[in-house]
């Protein structure tokens, strides 16, 4: 079984490789670069979900914001949390600027790959 932990190794290039050059990922391109059993309809919920709930934990930039629809440039409504102050689009766009301005290692940082009910 693949692990959240093993996405996000097999992921991190990818994302390291969008900061780089400042792009955004659409679902479907960030699914297959990482290959199965991540699909585009579920890598939220495999990756996306566990990344950014582990980034804001450690106060890290959000990667997942990087990753839109393809149609709209724009994240899923579920990467939007209803309840936070301020302009969400305004929100977003901060985000994806923290994520090309961090200086993020070559190898995911280690906390990221915690597990989410691990105390760290």
């Amino acid at each position: 079984m693949t692990t959240y932990s093993d996405l996000l190794r097999r992921a991190w290039p990818v994302f390291l490789e969008a900061t780089r050059m400042r792009r955004t990922l659409s679902y479907s391109e960030l699914a297959g670069r990482v290959g199965p059993p991540a699909t585009a309809r579920a890598v939220h919920r495999q990756l996306l979900n566990p990344l950014s709930a582990l980034c804001r934990r450690w106060d890290l930039p959000d990667l997942p914001a990087l990753v839109v629809r393809k149609g709209s440039g724009m994240p899923g409504a579920g990467w939007f949390d209803p309840t936070a102050p301020g302009d969400p689009l305004d929100r977003w766009v901060e985000e994806v600027a923290r994520c090309y301005g961090h200086p993020w290692p070559a190898s995911p940082d280690p906390r990221l790959l915690l597990d989410l009910d691990e105390e760290g």
